[in-house]
């Protein structure tokens, strides 16, 4: 989580785990395990938090060698979308209303692996 209360990391037999971050002294960290997730039967290539300032909603994703990335509410880490992924050398954006694909990125030469996205919510100086 952006703001450091949670931490998500995730294994090769599909299992993301989340644990929440106890305040400690400056040289002790101490993590409390708060979700074990049976997210993928493939192995999980990425998890990541929504940061908080994205909705007033906060989501984990989980992409996965099958070839799906799934969405879940970190509210109770209930499955909220299931968008089918692939290696086509192509980058989508997807709504969280609909599942939909809203735009499609191409041009690439080789699978995507990551992006940066600025929604521009932000205004920007002139």
């Amino acid at each position: 989580m952006w703001d450091g209360s949670m931490v998500v990391a995730a294994n090769n037999r599909g299992t993301c785990y989340v644990w929440r971050l106890l305040k400690g002294t400056q040289t002790i960290t101490c993590f409390e395990p708060l979700h074990k997730l049976q997210a993928h039967d493939g192995y999980i290539l990425k998890c990541l938090l929504s940061p908080e300032f994205c909705d007033p909603n906060r989501y984990l994703a989980t992409a996965s060698s099958d070839h799906t990335v799934k969405i879940w509410n970190v509210d109770g880490f209930k499955l909220e979308r299931t968008l089918v992924a692939s290696s086509d050398n192509t980058a989508r954006l997807w709504t969280m209303s609909t599942g939909e694909a809203i735009r499609v990125y191409r041009g690439h030469h080789k699978p995507v692996v990551c992006c940066a996205l600025h929604d521009g919510a932000e205004s920007t100086p002139s």
